[in-house]
């Protein structure tokens, strides 16, 4: 198991990327795939696409990004890669619904974006939580599900 308690840089930082360029070219750079929350953690255990094992242990004042350098050695590099979003898109029926809406989902503390008449809300749990939680705006016909972008 390695141990990571440091944050080295960033990948689009000029001294890594060139040296992260050549160990990517020598299939030799893995990557810590994490979600949204899992970027806020300090603390974790996690395996690399590869399988390597690894404890990360890191400071509050560090903060895990999208392209953190986590290991570079000459034969090997970790780097955080953010998975990708999802979203469940919500059009409101009206301006009191959309109001409604976004009143209740700033008390969730929920992630959202708005975009094209609809609310965004980034699914950090599974759906269901979501849509249970939404369901009399649903039963009430004050939403519907929209495309996701």
């Amino acid at each position: 198991m390695i141990q990571i308690t440091d944050v080295l840089g960033h990948s689009h930082d000029s001294k890594l990327s060139s040296r992260l360029h050549d160990l990517s070219h020598q299939n030799k750079v893995e990557y810590i795939v994490l979600d949204h929350p899992n970027l806020q953690r300090r603390r974790f255990r996690v395996k690399t696409d590869r399988g390597t094992d690894c404890a990360i242990s890191i400071s509050r004042e560090t903060r895990l990004t999208n392209g953190a350098v986590l290991l570079l050695e000459s034969d090997r590099a970790i780097v955080v890669k953010m998975s990708k979003d999802r979203w469940l898109s919500l059009k409101p029926n009206d301006i009191p619904s959309a109001i409604e809406l976004g009143y209740f989902a700033g008390n969730m503390h929920w992630r959202v974006k708005f975009k094209d008449e609809c609310l965004h809300i980034a699914l950090e749990s599974p759906e269901d939580i979501y849509l249970d939680r939404l369901k009399d705006f649903f039963i009430q016909g004050k939403i519907v599900r929209a495309n996701h972008d």
